[in-house]
């Protein structure tokens, strides 16, 4: 009885700290994805203004030495060294602000992935308490799960490696899956890739350790397929294509529905086998008292 009320006591702890670790996590998710928002504008905005001036400051140097050439036939230079002098500092103050523009931004953006990975690293943590004590509970974090993955964006690379990782510590285990379960959870894996394939350019993301981590996962995953045969995927196939991210949000409920389906099973062959075991127990008893009366 002690053990049982310290177990309940640790699983609403354990909820309880998983609740703030999600808010936690969504938060500095949000201010990580407004920050990279600021960097990804900022960035072709400085250069452009960076470009300008470089080109402003050759016509000025052009300028300057046409000057220098009459400079004998001017009545007054006073001028034309006047709008130089505004000029160059005109130039000065374009390049100053588009490199503090740059720099804030990718301060600001620094701060944020590391407030995000700790974020990411502490709700991972709880939430492998959570589904280890309270399994049941784990359904109502699904928002958080699949935030998890649109996180790592915010990281070069980050989506692939962070799907690498699942891949490989689900290789091993995903033999004893259930075929729905193998099938949901190879659709959410071969979904993000063809996500990761489908995204926009990222920093970091075109290297060649990259596209070598990308090649591994994806035999990975055909090996998955071709070994356990869970079911056809379309995703699969190079000339298929659809709204990626709409595939794995189908894909992900399907997991979470073939997940509660195998937990709801084995409550009802566990309580089945209860029941047995109590009634047979009744028998014996009764069979007992018959031969003693």
């Amino acid at each position: 009885m002690v053990r049982q009320a310290e177990a309940k006591t640790r699983a609403r702890k354990v909820e309880s700290e998983a609740r703030q670790a999600a808010e936690h996590f969504r938060a500095a998710e949000k201010r990580s994805r407004e920050a990279l928002e600021r960097m990804r504008a900022a960035r072709p905005a400085c250069a452009r203004a960076l470009e300008q001036a470089d080109a402003d400051e050759l016509l000025l140097k052009d300028l300057v030495r046409k000057l220098a050439q009459f400079k004998s036939s001017l009545a007054s230079d006073a001028d034309a060294e006047q709008l130089v002098a505004t000029t160059e500092a005109e130039i000065a103050r374009t390049r100053a602000e588009a490199k503090a523009e740059l720099e804030a931004a990718g301060k600001d953006l620094d701060e944020a992935r590391r407030d995000l990975r700790t974020a990411v690293d502490a709700y991972r943590q709880i939430r492998r308490e959570l589904e280890r004590l309270t399994p049941e509970l784990v359904e109502q974090f699904a928002d958080e799960d699949r935030l998890l993955w649109d996180a790592e964006s915010h990281f070069p690379g980050g989506q692939l490696q962070l799907l690498a990782h699942e891949v490989e510590a689900g290789m091993h285990a995903f033999g004893h899956l259930a075929k729905l379960e193998q099938y949901a959870r190879l659709k959410v894996w071969i979904g993000r890739f063809r996500y990761h394939q489908a995204g926009p350019d990222r920093d970091g993301e075109g290297s060649e350790e990259v596209q070598t981590l990308a090649h591994k996962v994806f035999h990975q995953l055909k090996f998955l397929s071709r070994q356990h045969e869970p079911g056809y995927i379309e995703a699969f196939r190079q000339d298929f294509s659809t709204d990626w991210a709409a595939y794995v949000a189908e894909a992900q409920d399907q997991l979470v529905q073939a997940i509660e389906s195998q937990r709801r099973a084995r409550a009802e062959a566990e309580a089945r086998r209860a029941g047995g075991s109590n009634g047979d127990g009744r028998h014996d008893e009764a069979d007992g008292e018959e031969q003693a009366g």
